[in-house]
């Protein structure tokens, strides 16, 4: 593959340890290119635009450059943060991210997202984990799986079809000596995130040619959701064996116990959160309803939406009113907006 033309940025995002090094030093070494860091520190990223965009205020070539990230939470905003800085004025126009390189290792990877945990060691899932694997592959341009001799011929195949849903676009490699990290050839890669399969759904996007139909639920409705029923649907009424393998759900929801409050849903894994938004129904520009996206392998497309359905409220108790609405018994998370 040719080098990496001047002015060329690959962000390479992984747990940080041996395979994340490897991978940044076979980059380097394979384009020629400089090696920088972004560490998670506020600051940190005027601080490494400089150092990249350096060559072109003194007049000299940019070289193309590699930075390496340690997966953290604010990995996104790091990200978007250099995107911005790169094709901004203080870019000076010669530079621009090339590729995001996510490094990840198969065996977590199955165990969080598709719940192949081995039989002796039946662990609970991470609480954090799961969404931070699936914001992985959402901002990757390419996802690099490490590892895979760890996991079954058929876990792998399942791992890239996960991947594929979850960002349908990405290019997915397993790592080798030969061709430690593929590029998507891309000029310049859009905003970070917008490719993600979740966000492509509930905008309504054409499916990709050859996608399985299987792998996408939308479900949108005006009326609220039953706190009760959601919660029993949440907790027994989406497994697996019941429904196929949900990788990922994200969207808006009302709860008929959470007058007028917007809630942003998401899951990944096993593991689900609801969060309180800044937002309120009947609100311009606010959802109505239930606007949500389930992702996954094999589902019951249509098993879904009829249990999503029998969550809301049925004809006679929306005529109950908000007041019979308040008592209804709520066990549902309620996570505050995030500081």
């Amino acid at each position: 593959m040719e080098r990496m033309r001047d002015g060329a940025v690959t962000l390479v995002i992984g747990m940080d340890g041996g395979h994340l090094d490897a991978v940044v030093e076979a980059l380097v070494s394979r384009h020629r290119a400089r090696r920088l860091s972004a560490p998670d520190a506020p600051g940190a990223v005027p601080e490494l635009t400089g150092r990249l965009v350096a060559p072109a205020w003194e007049g000299r070539r940019v070289p193309p450059a590699v930075v390496e990230l340690p997966l953290c939470e604010r990995f996104v905003t790091v990200g978007r943060t250099l995107q911005d800085a790169l094709t901004g004025p203080a870019g000076a126009g010669r530079l621009h991210l090339r590729d995001v390189v996510v490094v990840l290792e198969a065996a977590p990877l199955a165990e969080q997202l598709l719940g192949r945990r081995p039989a002796d060691e039946p662990s609970a899932p991470d609480d954090h984990l799961p969404s931070l694997l699936a914001r992985q592959i959402e901002h990757a341009s390419v996802v690099l799986l490490v590892g895979c001799e760890q996991v079954s011929v058929a876990v792998h195949r399942d791992l890239v079809a996960a991947i594929e849903t979850l960002h349908p676009a990405v290019v997915c490699a397993d790592a080798g000596a030969d061709e430690p990290a593929p590029c998507t050839e891309a000029a310049e890669l859009g905003r970070l995130g917008d490719g993600a399969a979740w966000r492509r759904e509930l905008a309504g996007a054409v499916p990709r040619p050859g996608r399985a139909p299987e792998r996408a639920v939308v479900f949108r409705d005006p009326r609220p959701f039953h706190p009760g029923r959601l919660a029993d649907l949440v907790a027994h009424g989406l497994d697996p064996e019941r429904v196929g393998r949900v990788l990922r759900s994200k969207g808006f929801v009302s709860l008929a116990s959470r007058r007028g409050a917007v809630h942003a849903w998401a899951s990944a894994g096993d593991v689900m959160t609801l969060t309180r938004t800044p937002l309120r129904q009947g609100v311009r520009g606010a959802p109505i309803g239930q606007e949500l996206v389930l992702l996954g392998l094999g589902l019951d497309v249509e098993r879904i939406r009829s249990s999503l359905a029998a969550c809301l409220l049925t004809g006679d108790e929306l005529l109950d009113g908000p007041a019979v609405w308040s008592a209804y018994e709520d066990t549902l998370p309620d996570a505050p907006m995030p500081a």
